[in-house]
Order: structure tokens, then sequence, then C-alpha cells
């Protein structure tokens, strides 16, 4: 568990649901709208977004929450609300800064 997926592998997920989990045992479907690239402090790092729809109606705030592809142990990332998605549905981002691949 928490070894970050890399921005390639999230790319090639985008429209997919991920567990959203909000409880030990309770989880939200999560829609991955985008991956956006950022900006990254030194060529030695990448930087990258991922936004995540929320089922309609859900509002969370900025937290640590572990996402994870279906059947997957996933990730602990620190997700925070930006504007709704063109649909209505709340969005949490995670924001990756990390070493790039070799």
């Amino acid at each position: 568990m928490y070894v970050m997926p890399t921005q390639q592998a999230l790319q090639d997920a985008t429209g997919s649901l991920f567990q959203l989990w909000i409880g030990e045992d309770q989880a939200l479907d999560a829609q991955l709208l985008a991956v956006t690239d950022g900006v990254a402090m030194s060529p030695r790092y990448q930087c990258f977004s991922a936004d995540f729809a929320l089922p309609h109606g859900v509002v969370l705030p900025q937290a640590v929450f572990r996402l994870s592809p279906p059947g997957e142990e996933g990730w602990l990332l620190l997700m925070t609300p930006t504007l709704p998605d063109t649909d209505g549905r709340n969005v949490l981002q995670a924001v990756f800064h990390m070493d790039k691949p070799a």
C-alpha cells in the first residue's frame, strides 16, 4: 500500500470509478475526471493533479482519504475540494509532487 500511482496510470484511468474511503468500512464511488500537469519545483520532479467527482449531493472537507481502484488497497492522499463539475457534483483534488520515474 501507499506506492503512489504514476501520472500515466491515472490518465489511462480517466473516467473510471475509484473507491473513496470515508470510514473504515464505508466507501463512496468517485469518478476520475481529469489528470492535469502541474509545475514541479525542479527538473528532477514531476507534478500533476487528479480531480475526482463525488456522488451527487456529497460534500466532503479537505482531509486525508484512502483512495483505491476497485479491489486494490490504494493510497493515502490529502484531497482538497475544488469547484464542482459541470453536472453539479462536488470534486476533490489530489496533487502529486514526486521524483520523476527513471
